[in-house]
């Protein structure tokens, strides 16, 4: 009998630190709204012409891009590009974010849909990072 009061005292001296470890693991943020951390780029366009030379390049206003957060099958939020072609996305927290917009497919090699998608991903290391993307080119015709 004095044997398990001993395990028992022992089992609950060791409960806090369980449900501490609980508590921490359970409180990981996941991608999305919520954190401190800013995502921001550009969306530069490349105008050709039909026969396939390039023509100019300017970035896009109004353009929209769309993130999904982690591995999320569908996109999580929607935002259009200001008059510089920037974009920014706020309040995320750490992890793996995926940006996108769309552009055209070329004449040249055609696609099904005659609209190409460009995308990144973008890793956030820890909250309250600003994280600049490399541009999201789109190609015009």
């Amino acid at each position: 009998m004095r044997t398990n009061m001993k395990m028992k005292f022992k089992i609950l001296k060791f409960a806090p630190i369980l449900i501490l470890m609980l508590l921490v693991l359970s409180c990981t943020k996941e991608e999305g709204y919520g954190g401190k951390s800013t995502l921001y780029g550009y969306v530069l366009e490349k105008k050709y012409s039909n026969a396939g030379q390039f023509q100019s390049e300017y970035y896009l206003a109004d353009k929209r891009v769309y993130i999904v957060f982690g591995d999320d099958d569908f996109y999580s939020d929607e935002i259009r590009t200001d008059y510089t072609g920037k974009f920014k996305f706020s309040y995320l927290y750490a992890g793996d974010y995926t940006i996108y917009t769309y552009g055209e497919c070329s004449p040249l090699d055609p696609c099904d849909s005659d609209v190409k998608v460009v995308l990144l991903t973008v890793t956030i290391l820890k909250n309250g990072d600003v994280v600049e993307s490399n541009d999201l080119v789109v190609e015009n015709w």
